[in-house]
């Protein structure tokens, strides 16, 4: 689909790595499978650059952003093997993308990334229950 090939684009262009595309949804890291400097500011950017992109087209998308320990790597069996990145920050990022679609937010960040790159992009802050 239209929206996947632009994600991949958008990762890419802004130094991070697709790990897996489930249904909808593209998975990508910064920093995890290659060194990101920067990493909070990319994701970031690549989120909007993703948002302005398919808004153009009249596509709706979230983005949760999150930072955190992830493991990341080729997980499967024999007959089965992905690559995937598993852990609290992705846990996180998947939770502010659920926020985000709840409340109509096109980009949600997890507090640490907040605190890294609010100086940069006009983020408001909101605090969830």
């Amino acid at each position: 689909a239209e929206y996947i090939t632009a994600g991949v684009e958008v990762v890419s262009t802004h130094k991070g790595v697709v790990g897996v595309v489930v249904g909808d949804h593209v998975h990508a890291s910064f920093n995890a499978v290659r060194k990101c400097a920067g990493h909070a500011r990319n994701s970031v950017e690549a989120a909007l650059a993703l948002h302005r992109a398919l808004q153009s087209k009249g596509i709706k998308v979230v983005t949760g952003v999150s930072s955190g320990e992830a493991h990341c790597g080729p997980l499967g069996s024999d007959e089965l093997m992905t690559f995937c990145a598993i852990g609290k920050g992705v846990v996180a990022a998947s939770a502010m993308e659920r926020f985000g679609t709840r409340n109509r937010l096109p980009v949600v960040c997890s507090g640490s990334v907040y605190n890294e790159v609010s100086c940069i992009f006009p983020m408001k802050l909101v605090v969830a229950d």
